[in-house]
């Protein structure tokens, strides 16, 4: 009767380690995902703030078609949940013009054409390089953040230095759009040419 009762003990005390290691292993795992994934959102809530910024500070051509004189489109690329952060822009509006945030899986889809700017969320060179060929003649400030992006034709790219976010301007590609950049956004970039490769 006693052995029995100590391998109870003995069955019970493991079964509890065990749970406890198990306990461990997950929050080992997951407390830092649950960090990591704050962050990553407050990355995409940030480059977000910084367009709403730059939309402030931005001349669109009136003759395009496609823009709605009483929006600014915001477009996203490829459509991916961290991009949701910039839905909350739908909110907001600048001189009288609400923002709209839509997203697409490519800019060959319709819609793209109404588009005020387009944000990249893109580490695909090709994806890249490719889908600013396509709208490279379109009125629309492109944004994106990959090494490259401005020397590719895109108009504004996010990148960091130091722990802080910056961003460099093709001052180029954004003629060729047709986009006026207003000098509060110039004199916080950092000016590229597509020479520089």
């Amino acid at each position: 009767m006693q052995i029995l009762i100590i391998k109870t003990i003995k069955k019970i005390r493991l079964n509890a380690m065990l749970s406890a290691m198990i306990i461990l292993y997950i929050m080992a795992f997951m407390v830092p995902r649950t960090e990591a994934q704050a962050l990553f959102g407050l990355e995409y809530r940030v480059k977000a703030g910084f367009i709403y910024n730059f939309a402030k500070f931005i001349e669109w051509p009136e003759e395009e078609n496609g823009h709605d004189p009483n929006s600014i489109v915001i477009g996203v690329v490829p459509d991916t949940a961290a991009t949701d952060a910039f839905l909350s822009l739908s909110e907001k509006r600048i001189g009288g013009k609400r923002i709209q945030v839509r997203k697409f899986k490519t800019v060959k889809e319709k819609g793209v054409e109404n588009c005020h700017v387009l944000f990249f969320d893109s580490k695909d060179e090709a994806f890249v390089r490719d889908s600013l060929l396509i709208v490279k003649y379109r009125s629309v400030l492109t944004v994106g953040h990959i090494k490259g992006f401005t020397q590719a034709g895109g108009i504004i790219n996010f990148f960091t230095e130091e722990g802080r976010l910056r961003f460099e301007v093709n001052l180029e590609a954004a003629r060729r759009a047709k986009v006026k950049l207003g000098s509060q956004i110039l004199m916080s970039a950092e000016i590229i040419t597509e020479r520089d490769r």
